[in-house]
């Protein structure tokens, strides 16, 4: 079981190419500026089966030729058997790996079950939030929040830099009800949410 904020079943601003991208609910570390604080409380979101979320990842593959997967949160490393057992249904479809975790290397270590998670990953990345520590606007990582934060591959496959390299992305969704949703980089959507509700220069009431 896993406790699950959303997901998106097609992304390419969670990580490189064409990805699912799932966000657990529930984080302990709480870092001050984090762009998802609403993914705090663990008592949100939905509980769904591992079973029915890799039914979704691979019907999503087939759909939209995806990549891979990447699971965010939220810290997921909270929810090491569920997040394990989704990213074994993944690997065993083929498709890449990446979870995104608040702890360091040395703290995910320490974690019963997180070298059995780490061996069905193609990338970990690593370390908390740091808003001090913004990666630059030019010349920085996509897709990673901080300079302090750790890219550890595992396999060869997303181990490219160029992949990580490059303007940062940003996603919109508008739903039938006219609820706003994005994903991607969290500096742009700084920017970008007072514009889209009516505040920032070029908003309307």
């Amino acid at each position: 079981m896993l406790r699950v904020a959303h997901r998106l079943p097609l992304t390419e601003a969670e990580g490189p190419g064409r990805r699912f991208a799932l966000w657990v609910q529930g984080c302990a570390l709480r870092c001050p500026g984090c762009c998802n604080p609403e993914l705090f409380e663990g008592a949100g979101g939905e509980i769904l089966t591992v079973a029915r979320l890799a039914d979704e990842l691979r019907a999503a593959a087939r759909a939209h030729d995806l990549d891979g997967l990447t699971i965010v949160g939220g810290e997921p490393l909270e929810q090491l058997p569920g997040v394990t057992a989704l990213a074994e249904a993944a690997r065993a479809a083929a498709l890449g790996v990446i979870v995104f975790t608040g702890y360091t290397w040395g703290e995910a270590a320490t974690l019963p079950g997180f070298e059995r998670l780490y061996a069905a990953l193609d990338t970990l990345v690593s370390g908390r939030f740091d808003a001090r520590r913004r990666e630059p606007d030019v010349g920085g990582r996509r897709f990673i929040g901080s300079t302090n934060q750790r890219l550890h591959h595992r396999s060869a496959r997303y181990a490219d830099p160029d992949l990580w390299a490059g303007p940062a992305a940003l996603e919109l969704r508008i739903a039938a009800d006219g609820t706003i949703a994005l994903s991607g980089d969290p500096a742009l959507s700084r920017r970008v949410l007072p514009v889209l509700r009516g505040r920032g220069p070029r908003g309307r009431e």
